[in-house]
Order: C-alpha cells, then sequence, then structure tokens
C-alpha cells in the first residue's frame, strides 16, 4: 500500500498546521500529493484521513505546482468548475504547493471563512505565501528526512535478513573494537543474542580475538585458524577479517567466522592466501637467482628444503612456490614445529578422532596433512621437531598416509612438503638431534635464502614498502628517507635480517616529526653500530655444545610465549630460571 510522503510525518504535519493556524488566527488544511487530508484545523480536523472529493483548487496546484489565491470564491472563474461549489462556506483561498526539487508531495491550505479573514487573506497575501512557503520547505525537509531514515532502516532489515541467512558467523566492529553488528550464525557460536553484546567490546564476547589485529595492523587477513577457550571448551574457528574504510581512515571491521569440523571441503577453507614471487620485494641480483631456483622448485612435485637465517622470508618463498605450482588452486597450509608444545604437535599435525584423549572435542579434529590434502604443507622450523615426531613424519613422506591420534585406520594424503630451518641439520644429525632418514627425504631440492647483510642493494626497496606499511597508520601520514638514512640503512650488519628492519621502521614511524626521515630519526642502535653488528656477532665467546642446547631451549620458548616483557617472563619459568638470569642469556647468546 503505498504511503505518502507526508503521512510519514503525519504527527509533524498536524503540528506545523496548528502553528500556522494559531500564528495567523486562519483555519488550515494540508493535503498530501493523493489529495488525501492530512493535516487540518477548525471543521477540518474532523475530515484527516479522508480523500478531497472531486474537482477542486488543490488538483490545480498540484497540476501547475505554483500557487494560487482565490480573493472571492463567488466570483473567481478557477471556482466555477468546482464540485463543492454549491455548498462551499469558503470566501477566500491561499493555496500553496509542498515542494521537494521540481516534485509536489502536498499543499498547504490557508481558509478564510469570514470576511475579517477574508481580508487578511486579500491585504497580506505577499507575506502570507513567503510565511507558508516557508512552512512548506520545513515540511519538505522533514519529509525528505523520514523518507531517508526509511529507506536505510529497510535496507538495514534486508542485510540483516540477508546476513541471518548466512551460515558463516559475520559481525562487525568499530574503531574502539565494539561489537556494531552480529548476525545469527554468530549468535549460535558464541550462545549470545545480539542485542545483549551489541556495544560491548569484541574481547569481552570472544576473548582473544585476532579480529582487533586489523584496526592495529591497517590490514585483513584470510583463512586464520584460531583456538579459543569458551563456555569451559575449547573452540576451532576458520576467521577472515577486513577493514571497513571510510574516507580512507579506518573506521571498523567486518569479519566472518566458521566452526572447524571434520570434513572433505575442509581443506579448501583452511587455504591461506598465498604470495607469487613479484610479491617477494628483492632485485638485487643474489635475490634474482634465488627467485629463479625456487621458480625451478615450483615447476617439480618434490620435497623443497628452505634454509636461512631467522627473518629472512622462509614462509614468503614457501608460498610463492605453492602458488606457481599445480597445486596453486589446492591449500596452503602452514605450521611452526618450534611455536606448538611437543604434547600438542602431533594431534595438530595428523588430526585425532572423538574421544581419543581427555578434552577431545566432539567429533575429532583433522590434523595439518588432512587440510592440506592435494595442496602443500609447509613445516618452518622442522629442525626443532622432536626426535619422537620425526620418525611419524618420515612414515607420512614414506607411505603417503596419516593415522589420527586414537584412530585404528590410515588415511591417504596427497601433500607436497616444503620444510624450512634456520638451523644446520647436518650438524643434528651428527648430534644425534634430527633423524638421518628424514634428512635425506627433505634434502631433495634446497633453497638457501641469503641474509640482508648479503642483499643490501635490496634495503632500500624494504625499507620503503615497510615505511609505506606503518606509516598507513601513522596520523602524519607516509614520509621519505633521507640519502643519509638510506645509508645508514644499508652501512648496519641486520643480524635479525628482514624482521628486524620492519621493528627499526616501525620504531621510526613512531619517533619520526619531520616531513622526511632523517638518521636521527633510525634507532641508537642502527645508527650507533652501523657497520659493526656482524663483526660485534663475531667476537663473542665461543660456546660449549651444551651452551648450544641451551640457547636453543631458549630461542624455542621465546618463539612459543612472545618477545614481550610477560612472554619472556613466561618463558623463564618455563626454563626454570629467574627472569634476570634469561635477560643475561640472551645477551651472551645473542639472542
Amino acid at each position: 500500500m503505498y504511503v505518502s510522503l507526508l503521512q510519514q510525518i503525519q504527527i509533524t504535519t498536524q503540528q506545523v498546521a496548528e502553528a500556522i493556524s494559531s500564528v495567523l488566527g486562519i483555519e488550515v488544511t494540508i493535503v498530501d500529493d493523493t489529495l488525501t487530508r492530512i493535516a487540518g484545523t477548525g471543521d477540518h480536523k474532523q475530515t484527516i484521513g479522508q480523500a478531497v472529493a472531486g474537482r477542486s483548487l488543490y488538483q490545480k496546484v498540484l497540476q501547475e505546482k505554483k500557487e494560487i489565491i482565490i480573493t472571492d470564491v463567488t466570483t473567481d472563474e478557477q471556482c466555477r468548475n468546482c464540485d463543492r461549489q454549491s455548498v462551499c462556506k469558503q470566501l477566500a483561498e491561499l493555496c500553496c504547493p509542498i515542494l521537494i526539487g521540481t516534485e509536489v508531495i502536498g499543499i498547504i491550505g490557508l481558509i478564510a471563512f469570514s470576511a475579517e479573514h477574508r481580508q487578511e487573506i486579500i491585504a497580506k497575501n505577499v507575506r502570507l505565501l513567503t510565511f507558508i512557503r516557508r512552512m512548506g520547505e520545513l515540511l519538505a525537509a522533514k519529509a525528505a528526512e523520514a523518507d531517508s531514515m526509511n529507506r536505510l532502516l529497510f535496507m538495514k532489515n534486508q542485510l540483516q535478513t540477508v546476513l541471518n541467512f548466512i551460515t558463516e558467523g559475520v559481525l562487525a566492529i568499530d574503531n574502539t573494537a565494539r561489537i556494531i553488528s552480529i548476525n545469527y550464525a554468530a549468535e549460535t557460536m558464541f550462545r549470545v543474542k545480539a542485542q545483549d553484546v551489541i556495544g560491548f567490546h569484541i574481547n569481552e564476547v570472544f576473548p582473544g580475538s585476532p579480529i582487533p589485529e586489523v584496526l592495529r595492523e591497517g590490514a585483513g587477513f584470510a583463512n586464520r585458524e584460531v583456538n579459543i577457550w569458551q563456555h569451559g571448551r575449547q573452540h576451532h574457528y576458520m576467521i577472515n577479517a577486513k577493514p571497513m574504510i571510510v574516507d580512507g581512515r579506518i573506521q571498523g571491521t567486518v569479519a566472518s567466522l566458521r566452526v572447524m569440523t571434520p570434513g572433505a571441503d575442509l581443506a579448501s577453507a583452511c587455504s591461506k592466501q598465498v604470495l607469487s614471487f613479484e610479491a617477494i620485494i628483492g632485485s638485487s641480483e643474489v635475490m634474482q637467482g634465488v627467485k629463479d631456483q625456487a621458480r625451478k622448485a615450483a615447476a617439480t612435485a618434490s620435497t623443497v628444503l628452505i634454509t636461512g637465517e631467522s627473518g629472512t622470508g622462509k614462509e614468503l618463498f614457501a608460498q610463492a612456490i605453492h602458488c606457481e605450482s599445480s597445486r596453486s588452486a589446492r591449500p596452503f597450509i602452514a605450521i611452526n614445529c618450534a611455536a606448538i608444545p611437543e604434547t600438542l604437535l602431533e594431534s595438530e599435525l595428523f588430526g585425532y578422532e572423538e574421544g581419543s584423549f581427555t578434552g577431545a572435542r566432539k567429533g575429532g579434529k583433522p590434523g595439518k596433512f588432512q587440510l592440506a590434502n592435494g595442496g602443500t604443507l609447509f613445516l618452518d622450523e622442522i629442525g626443532d621437531m622432536p626426535l619422537s615426531l620425526q620418525a611419524k613424519i618420515l612414515r607420512v613422506l614414506q607411505e603417503r598416509a596419516v593415522e589420527p591420534v586414537g584412530c585404528m585406520r590410515v588415511l591417504p594424503v596427497d601433500v607436497r612438503i616444503i620444510a624450512a630451518t634456520n638451523r644446520n641439520l647436518e650438524q643434528l644429525v651428527a648430534a644425534g638431534q634430527f633423524r638421518e632418514d628424514l634428512f635425506y627425504r627433505l634434502h631433495v631440492f634446497v633453497l638457501e635464502l641469503p641474509p640482508l647483510r648479503e642483499r643490501k642493494d635490496d634495503i632500500r626497496q624494504l625499507a620503503d614498502c615497510l615505511l609505506h606499511k606503518h606509516a598507513g597508520t601513522a596520523a602524519e601520514g607516509s614520509r621519505g628517507f633521507t640519502d643519509e638514512a638510506y645509508k645508514t640503512l644499508e652501512q648496519y650488519d641486520w643480524p635479525g635480517n628482514i624482521r628486524e628492519l620492519e621493528n627499526a621502521v616501525e620504531c621510526t614511524v613512531i619517533r619520526a616529526e619531520g616531513s622526511a626521515i632523517t638518521k636521527a630519526d633510525l634507532p641508537v642502535k642502527i645508527r650507533g653500530q652501523a657497520g659493526v653488528g656482524s663483526r660485534q656477532a663475531k667476537r663473542l665467546p665461543a660456546i660449549s655444545p651444551a651452551e648450544e642446547l641451551e640457547r636453543q631451549a631458549i630461542a624455542a620458548a621465546l618463539q612459543l610465549f612472545g618477545f614481550t616483557v610477560e612472554g619472556k617472563k613466561q618463558a623463564a619459568a618455563h626454563l626454570g630460571m629467574g627472569i634476570a638470569t634469561l635477560y643475561r642469556k640472551l645477551k651472551r647468546y645473542n639472542l
């Protein structure tokens, strides 16, 4: 059923009619574009909601879209064709269209039922018209505002209806990480009602969620696996998130969530968003050579072992090899063998059956090998994998099948392995810390990534890219490096490689105040020790085999708990040493 714009604001329209009548002392009526009376005073108040019968002056105003003034209804030619001329009690009338643009949405009529009021219309018609036009403009603005709000509400309800039909959970947060929208599937996942969580910080509803990272980092992420404890149980989600950008600024984040359940279609959902070789920064001769070798690896189905110091971009190359391989349409699954406790690593790799151990999820859980079926499995830091699991990995590589924890059958898998390590596997084999047979299984195509100090021609390009990434979230926007700053960056030896460079650039973005980044804006360590980083590292005292094992244990603990102050406290407790001792050993082992 059609509802006119004036009908949508009927209460306001009646208030305006009464206000006009009170100010002028003349009766008022207001009709809409269907000639239905929307408001009125005096006798016309009793006919609100009724159509104006027959041919009338209002029809003429509606057609001609202009004001009409009748000073004597008995003699005016415009009244001769009125169907109500014989019973009309009006002596004079002033009619003014209510316009939105060029469209008439209604008419305001001033009606004189007495000679005094008739004389008022005759004497003051110019001033009265000006006043009535203003009242018409007010009603038009109110009607347009109400129409826009109704349209927005309708669109919002439509969108919410669509979202509620989606089986994935969808929620949105504002720029303070407070929930502004949540669909029915997400309500079911978190066992909440929308009205109970709208306006609450997301961590109060979804503790440990990575979604607020988008606000800090300025970039979204795809297919991230997250384990969260809720309601006394561990839940496993796959999350995609993107920033909501308005006028070039991040105003919030929208995310989709999916409960991870065993199933054949799960693998494709778990595929990481991968990068091509073109996305890897570096045009130096040494990097071009590495990319050429990596492309050769991508053209085969062979196992690849990527070696190189920490922070040289091993996972980026693994992603690029997958992206340019025949398996690019299938999942790329990554797991850090050093970041997961030994007690959990087996179930993460091979999965488990329901009831296989205390706390096992109902229905079980597929392992990384199953999720990567048909695609690529990236085993990062494989040199830190426990010996007990190395034997099982070797069996999977030989038999192309996995046996989930608690399962009595083997499941065939078709997975290409790309492994990576920053340790010398041959030395680990000699020390009995890595299986020789697994070493030769992995040592098919070896890709060695150069440290940053051996590809200094790429530092300017890398620094510019990292500056753009981090300055995008800074209030002052992006800046550029001065030549002196570039040279300082190139003179430093970067023992922490690209990861250390990124940290330095991020720190610089925060510190810098001028329009360009100078040497003085760089971290003290960079500008004070440029060119001597590697020499200092070489002058460190030699460490014994026992100390090397301790160094490796500390490095693994830091990878597990993080490099924050709190992470170091947890690492120290895990290693059974005091925090002061840990800091002393970090310095000794150059960690």
